[in-house]
């Protein structure tokens, strides 16, 4: 009897095994992933070539930010929690360029002012590894990004600013935009006193006195002075005064008179008189004296 019971297991063990089976699935090869992307599970192997109620439980092996081929492991399992695993090559490709934006396309400067080519940049980023940092190496062409400029801040004209980013994996991209520089504005001159009558530098003011010229540095020639005679302009002296009222004309010497022709002309000829040129002398009502034309 017991030799019987164990012919029956025994056949019984042999029976199940012989039913059991793998799982079957079809996988897809060469697939492309782009970089920095996750595995889509549904697109490694082929459902309408395989078992029903197939999934994917683990991916071994795959690295999403190293480009190329690469040979991963994939565990497919069951509702029944059979697995198998299938091994198949994946290509990693980095088709995305770097991102370069811009706070203006045209800057305006003037001639003489301070220039950072870079401040019109906003930012320069790889779409999956962020920010790209400037480099000054003229030979880069991995991971980061060259700032290229003609602009001359001592000459007006126009002029281009040229920015070349790469990512870590060579893609190139590039961006780039005016400056335009602007002549500086001149320093006006003063013009000349409009009531110059003549190029010889001689004047006379406006109520017919005779004109004086002072010398100018370093002359070895005389030149008269007005006396306290002259400089009356015809008037007394004695300082009797009208009813008209007191005006002192002359942009150089405006409200300013004197006693005397004497002190008129110690005051024009001193080094506090910083003038120099033709003037005329006139007499005010009040007697006093004073210039009412000067260049």
């Amino acid at each position: 009897m017991k030799k019987m019971s164990v012919l029956v297991v025994s056949a019984m063990m042999i029976l199940v095994v012989g039913c059991s089976k793998d799982l079957k699935v079809t996988v897809k090869d060469n697939l492309e992933v782009e970089y920095g992307d996750k595995l889509d599970n549904a697109l490694l192997y082929d459902k309408e070539k395989s078992d029903e109620g197939i999934a994917v439980k683990e991916v071994k092996n795959f690295d999403a930010k190293k480009t190329g081929e690469q040979e991963i492991t994939v565990v497919f399992g069951d509702s029944d929690d059979k697995t198998k695993e299938e091994t198949l090559k994946v290509t990693v490709k980095d088709s995305k360029k770097p991102v370069i934006k811009l706070k203006k396309e045209k800057v305006e400067i003037t001639a003489g002012d301070k220039f950072d080519a870079a401040s019109n940049i906003e930012s320069v980023k790889d779409p999956v590894d962020g920010d790209l940092e400037k480099s000054e190496d003229k030979k880069l062409t991995k991971n980061g990004y060259l700032i290229t400029s003609d602009v001359n801040v001592k000459k007006a004209g126009s002029y281009t600013v040229k920015v070349t980013a790469y990512d870590v994996n060579g893609n190139k991209a590039e961006s780039s935009y005016k400056v335009t520089v602007k002549k500086k504005p001149q320093e006006q001159t003063p013009t000349q006193n409009n009531n110059q009558t003549s190029s010889n530098n001689s004047y006379s003011n406006n109520q017919g006195n005779t004109s004086y010229s002072k010398p100018t540095s370093g002359s070895t020639s005389s030149t008269k002075k007005p006396s306290s005679a002259s400089s009356n302009n015809g008037g007394s002296s004695s300082g009797q005064t009208t009813n008209k009222p007191h005006k002192h004309w002359g942009p150089a010497v405006e409200g300013m008179y004197f006693d005397s022709g004497d002190e008129l002309d110690a005051w024009v000829f001193s080094d506090d008189c910083p003038y120099t040129g033709a003037y005329g002398v006139s007499k005010c009502s009040c007697g006093k004296l004073y210039i009412n034309m000067f260049y």
